[in-house]
């Protein structure tokens, strides 16, 4: 059976969720993509015929080739499930089913289908507050906290606007962190979640609506952000723009979820990258262009700034910095998508993708990212261009992903394996 646990979202796809400039848009994207689903249709046939189901709808649906959907609700448990979808029509879609179901399928609480979600799990909620973490049973089920709430007191809704991020182990409430957190200032416990000195709002951030500068010069004004989010069943790339349109701020790109690690059993290979932004009366070392205080994001290697695993692979202790490196083809520091490289690589005309490792910052290599690829190429492709031509790579498909780098809209480029499955 073909992998279906690999899904890729944009902020163009119908029915997506839409991040504009409000307090909990992030909550609502994550709700969608990581849990719920979205495009959600009503059913009204369901026909199987030699292998394949075909779908029809009253109303366009907008459901496309390849999209991954959850069908439910058929007393035929053959049509139910997450499906692939083959071909489509303004009111029809067809998919794989197996065996011979009963045609037409029939159904005592109504037939339905949405894009299907990662399928992780929303354990804590508030008010555009969450905490979710992987259902899959080899994950150590490390949660990410997310508050995108409004930040109190002093700040002003005209303002950039960002969620709080953070790894913990668990929690007793949405607001009570148990066990181990990333990150974690010893002497300021609460740094990431609570103002602790003046001007000063958390620290390790997802931003979706900011200027350059600082974070009271403003929030880039309204409309809905450009977003791409990619992941399997423990962890998940996000790549955000903090203005409408498509300016010079470009991506950002974010993540959070289980790596593939080196070390056996390892209970704490949880990693996560964000802005690193401790925002206090104005110094002037803080006030930043988008995805600078993260070293843009994952596009740069061996850059540590905003990338942290909850512990280092003694399994003791407080987090570790992470930086992101691959073939090093420059003997230098090496941006993805920005590669020296030529493109096509002169003997095999071809595309290169590398595996992505994670080491940590004091240089052990703790292990793999999932599904990233590192390019050595400069920006081959246009924006989430989808390939399958990949010298060493047959039978797989990669997503190129265009993000913001230094001052510049499309600076880098990142690539995802579409085919999973990851691990």
């Amino acid at each position: 059976m073909p992998d279906l646990t690999v899904k890729y979202f944009h902020s163009g796809m119908t029915g997506a969720p839409q991040v504009a400039n409000a307090w909990g848009d992030l909550v609502s994207l994550l709700d969608a993509c990581l849990v719920n689903g979205f495009n959600l249709k009503a059913i009204d046939t369901l026909t199987a015929e030699a292998g394949i189901a075909t779908a029809s709808v009253s109303s366009s649906h907008g459901y496309v080739p390849g999209q991954i959907l959850r069908i439910d609700g058929a007393d035929q448990a053959e049509y139910n499930g997450e499906v692939r979808v083959l071909a489509t029509t303004a009111t029809t879609f067809t998919y794989a089913v197996g065996g011979a179901p009963v045609s037409p399928a029939t159904s005592t609480s109504g037939l339905s289908a949405r894009v299907a979600p990662l399928g992780w799990v929303k354990a804590y909620a508030g008010t555009h507050k969450a905490a979710y973490r992987s259902a899959h049973l080899a994950s150590p089920q490390n949660l990410l906290r997310i508050d995108d709430s409004l930040k109190t007191p002093g700040y002003t809704s005209t303002w950039a606007k960002w969620a709080n991020v953070g790894i913990v182990e668990d929690l007793s409430d949405i607001d009570t962190v148990v066990g181990a957190q990333a990150p974690f200032n010893p002497s300021a416990p609460t740094q990431n979640w609570q103002q602790v000195t003046a001007n000063q709002w958390g620290w390790y951030k997802w931003y979706h609506a900011r200027q350059a500068g600082y974070d009271n010069y403003g929030d880039g004004g309204g409309g809905n952000r450009n977003w791409v989010l990619v992941g399997d069943e423990r962890l998940f790339y996000l790549l955000i723009t903090h203005q409408a349109g498509y300016n010079w701020y470009g991506r950002t790109s974010y993540c959070f979820g289980d790596i593939t690690s080196f070390k056996p059993g390892d209970q704490y290979a949880t990693v996560l990258a964000a802005d690193d932004i401790y925002w206090s009366n104005n110094s002037a070392s803080y006030a930043s262009y988008p995805g600078q205080s993260s070293g843009y994001g994952l596009s740069q290697s061996l850059d540590f700034t905003g990338k942290v695993l909850l512990r280092s692979h003694t399994q003791l202790g407080n987090p570790v910095r992470f930086g992101l490196t691959s073939l090093n083809t420059n003997n230098g520091q090496q941006v993805c998508g920005r590669g020296p490289m030529p493109f096509p690589n002169g003997p095999d005309y071809s595309l290169w993708l590398l595996p992505t490792y994670v080491r940590e910052e004091s240089g052990h290599m703790r292990g793999l990212m999932p599904g990233l690829f590192w390019m050595p190429q400069d920006r081959p492709y246009s924006d989430q261009t989808i390939v399958d031509n990949v010298v060493g790579q047959e039978g797989r498909r990669f997503l190129l992903v265009r993000q913001s780098y230094s001052s510049e809209t499309e600076g880098a480029q990142l690539a995802f394996d579409l085919t999973g499955p990851w691990r």
